[in-house]
């Protein structure tokens, strides 16, 4: 008599690939850097971010999500802008802990808090500049 796995059997083996697929999912599913893209009022502003990378907005940046970023945003006739592009924690984060629980690899976690996984950024950001006050005041 011939043993012939079950649907239970198969059921179990796609569990364990299911788990071992969602430890250090946040780095493998959606990698340690992240698009975003910045719109400005006016548009056409300059955009330096971390002193290195320059766009004109509308425009899209990878960012790192290993760590905080910032942005300078300019455009003549404007006040400038600094502002912080703040990493936030993943939801992926649930999907190690979870993962991890199961499978005993502290090595997932690990893996994406280095690597960025546990963070993401606001896909679209939006600026607004104030524009420079013109005239002086005049004694009267």
């Amino acid at each position: 008599m011939t043993h012939r796995p079950g649907k239970s059997w198969l059921s179990s083996i796609g569990l364990v690939i299911g788990l071992v697929s969602v430890s250090g999912c946040g780095s493998w599913w959606h990698g340690s850097y992240q698009s975003v893209t910045i719109f400005t009022t006016p548009l056409d502003a300059q955009v330096v971010i971390d002193e290195r990378v320059h766009l004109l907005a509308p425009g899209t940046v990878s960012l790192s999500r290993k760590d905080d970023h910032q942005a300078v945003i300019t455009k003549e006739g404007y006040e400038p802008k600094t502002m912080a592009l703040t990493r936030t924690w993943s939801w992926w984060v649930i999907g190690d802990i979870f993962g991890c629980a199961i499978i005993f690899s502290p090595a997932c976690i690990s893996t994406d808090k280095e690597n960025g996984g546990f963070y993401t950024f606001e896909d679209k950001v939006y600026v607004t500049l104030e524009q420079k006050a013109t005239g002086s005041l005049s004694n009267q």
